[in-house]
């Protein structure tokens, strides 16, 4: 019998350890197992549980196997996932034909082709973590929920000013915080790894680009330099984390385009919580700032009348 669940708690016998299961659906299973297993889990956590059915006095479930999710690399995980954590309504299907729209839209062949090779080596891991660890984008998907946020602002960009190069953005934009699936721990509750903690994930982005140019014999040309440019200059300013700050207008506009859409998902989120006519609570990422939340336009609706 295979259950999908998350660890609700857990209580330990002198021989065994119960696990309290909660499935998609509400449902409780009381699962025993070898404290050894046991202490390989984490509470709050979603697993697939492979467990035997015992029938004796009473019906109870021992724990066979343990599948962690990030061990699937399919959509399964964000279906099972997203029945337990935060998320939007696009799943990453839709976010992933949004994401390749894009890539196609990437005409210099260079470009393209390291864009679309990363991003199809870390396909499910791309399309569900998060962007951060408790601040902007920290929800199921949200890291590529961001970077289609950036995209369609770079669009409309284009639009305005038609001397930027639309292969520079998308493919800086598609790349630059995809090092965060190496920067975080995991997808359910991400936490900083040693690595992240020790390059960043703009260091990291550019290494993986820098790897990918040599296997495919890029490296040297100028449009993996300025990529890998655009990769450890994407925070602006030195002391926000950047390596270079911004020497093209390509870079210069990822760094604003992260920023308006990291800050405005974070005030969106607090807006959808407060009342029409009042005032947010003090949101940390605009200086702890309130914003008052103004009445809806209705003077179409006055017009049709």
């Amino acid at each position: 019998m295979i259950i999908d669940g998350i660890i609700e708690t857990s209580n330990s016998n002198d021989n065994y350890i119960n696990l309290v299961i909660k499935s998609s659906n509400n449902t409780m299973y009381n699962v025993k197992t070898s404290k050894a297993l046991a202490n390989s889990l984490k509470e709050n956590h979603v697993y697939r549980f492979v467990v035997d059915e015992v029938i004796s006095n009473r019906k109870k479930y021992v724990l066979h196997e343990v599948i962690d999710l990030s061990k699937i690399n399919d959509f399964k995980r964000d279906e099972i996932l997203r029945d337990f954590l935060p998320h939007k309504e696009m799943d990453a299907k839709e976010a992933k034909n949004k994401l390749f729209n894009y890539i196609n839209n990437i005409t210099n062949p260079i470009l393209q082709d390291i864009t679309k090779t990363l991003v199809e080596r870390n396909a499910i891991d791309f399309l569900t973590y998060p962007a951060g660890t408790r601040i902007h984008h920290n929800f199921l998907g949200g890291l590529v929920y961001h970077t289609l946020g950036m995209l369609d602002l770079a669009k409309c960009c284009l639009n305005v000013y038609p001397y930027l190069n639309q292969s520079y953005l998308y493919a800086g934009i598609i790349l630059h915080d995809l090092a965060k699936i190496k920067e975080f721990t995991d997808v359910q509750s991400p936490e900083y790894s040693l690595e992240g903690q020790m390059l960043g994930h703009l260091v990291m982005g550019a290494i993986l680009v820098n790897q990918v140019a040599k296997e495919k014999g890029y490296e040297g040309t100028e449009e993996v330099l300025i990529l890998e440019h655009i990769l450890i200059s994407h925070h602006g300013q030195l002391q926000l984390g950047s390596a270079k700050k911004p020497l093209t207008a390509e870079a210069l506009l990822i760094w604003y385009l992260d920023t308006i859409d990291s800050k405005f998902q974070v005030i969106g989120d607090e807006l959808a919580k407060t009342a029409v006519g009042t005032f947010t609570d003090t949101i940390p990422i605009i200086d702890r700032m309130k914003l008052y939340k103004v009445k809806e336009d209705n003077s179409d609706k006055v017009k049709e009348k």
